[in-house]
């Protein structure tokens, strides 16, 4: 049986589709890796920024307007105001460990009390924290809705603990994170394209060879086969034109001499051309197991009455049923249905000790093809387990039944018939397998 031809097509179709959903999968993760970064980044460098500002800029002046240096607290809230300036800090808090508001650009929550919540309790505690808030816990002037970075800070000044507090535009994160997509999607999905366009000349190279492999793989099979067949043919030629042709005459001879020999003796004679006769039986049927007769639509139907004609003469009645069937391109399937029947009908003679046999031949389907099936029934001893005939016997012959069907692509069921008996179903596809 040779592999199907669209096969290797099949499998690099497949190998494409995985190759471009593997584009996307590697896209759609990069860009979701990228977003993470970016925002990780970027509250990364916010809350650097946080930092720097608390250092530098607010503690100093903060430390001094609370030690009561004149004009601190107006020079804290000009560097704050020149700060929100540029809107990418939207308003600045510092709270004291109490929640208390000491400073804060909208003036008029100075002074509120709040209850530290975990965020500011970490900052005071000298950590440093951010979150997307779109609900400030204290709403302040020009707040909007689009939600905010808010980072808390802790102030290293003398005195009690106090943190800064910062809310900063949530945009500055989704730039962050567009410009980093644009950075690393790119790296990915070109680098895996081009591994793409080096492995697809490789995979089509492959699949080209593999159908060569078939092609040469199916033409040494059919020479095979031709070889067997041309063989076969010879061998049985030669057993014909040899023993069979020697035998026959032995025979001839045997019977022309039984006038001459003595009446006491002329029993011998019978049985000697007897067992000569049944030798020239025994060959003769080798001779069609090695090459059987037309085995054509309607030279099967006529082979399965031979096969059931030598039946009856062993005294079992033997009925033969055959339907239309489809075109039988398959040589191989023909023959498989024939020796079959052959060896299905041996069993019923020699092993079943069955007076009635049924061959039904017909159309049928296999696996969504046009198929034979060839049923062969009998009234004997049946099958026990594995298969074998009653007694024991018939192992080798149902073995070799099963392989010949295997062998073109067909099963076979043995069974027990309804009402007693054996029954053995083939079915082989009618044209030669893919």
């Amino acid at each position: 049986m040779s592999s199907s031809p669209g096969r290797p097509g099949r499998d690099l179709a497949a190998f494409l589709l995985v190759a471009v959903l593997a584009l996307v999968v590697v896209a759609t993760g990069a860009a979701i890796i990228s977003e993470r970064i970016a925002r990780a980044n970027a509250r990364a460098e916010a809350e650097r920024s946080a930092m720097r500002m608390g250092e530098f800029l607010v503690a100093p002046i903060l430390q001094d307007a609370l030690d009561g240096v004149s004009g601190r607290w107006e020079e804290l809230g000009r560097r704050m105001e020149n700060r929100l300036q540029d809107r990418s800090i939207r308003a600045v808090f510092i709270w004291d460990g109490n929640g208390q508001v000491v400073y804060c650009s909208d003036a008029s929550l100075i002074g509120s009390v709040l209850e530290p919540n975990d965020q500011l309790r970490t900052a005071l505690a000298g950590t440093v924290v951010s979150d997307l808030n779109s609900h400030p816990e204290v709403p302040f002037e020009g707040q909007g809705t689009e939600p905010l970075l808010e980072v808390y800070t802790p102030l290293m000044m003398a005195g009690p603990p106090r943190a800064l507090e910062i809310y900063l535009d949530a945009d500055t994160i989704d730039r962050q994170a567009a410009l980093l997509r644009r950075q690393i999607i790119p790296l990915a999905v070109g680098s895996l394209l081009v591994l793409q366009l080096v492995q697809v000349p490789i995979a089509v190279s492959l699949v080209r060879r593999v159908r060569r492999q078939d092609l040469e793989r199916a033409d040494l099979l059919a020479r095979n086969l031709t070889a067997s067949e041309r063989e076969r043919r010879t061998i049985a030629a030669d057993v014909h034109d040899g023993p069979v042709q020697d035998l026959a005459g032995v025979s001839y001879a045997l019977a022309a001499l039984r006038g001459s020999i003595p009446t006491e003796r002329r029993g011998g004679v019978d049985r000697m051309v007897l067992a000569v006769r049944d030798a020239v039986d025994s060959l003769r049927r080798l001779i069609v197991d090695l090459y059987p007769p037309d085995l054509s639509e309607a030279g099967l139907a006529a082979a399965l009455d031979d096969l059931a004609a030598a039946a009856r003469r062993s005294g079992m009645t033997v009925t033969v049923s055959t339907q239309p069937l489809p075109d039988l391109t398959d040589e191989d399937a023909a023959a498989t249905v024939y020796r079959t029947a052959k060896e299905a009908l041996s069993n019923a003679v020699r092993h079943s000790g069955a007076t009635n046999v049924w061959l039904d031949l017909g159309p049928t389907e296999f696996r969504g093809r046009p198929a034979v099936q060839l049923r062969v029934e009998d009234d004997g001893a049946g099958f026990v387990a594995g298969g074998l005939v009653q007694g024991g016997k018939g192992h080798i012959g149902v073995r070799l039944m099963a392989d010949r069907a295997r062998d073109v692509g067909g099963s076979l069921h043995l069974g027990a018939r309804e009402g007693g008996g054996a029954s053995v179903t083939l079915v082989v596809p009618a044209e030669p397998g893919e």
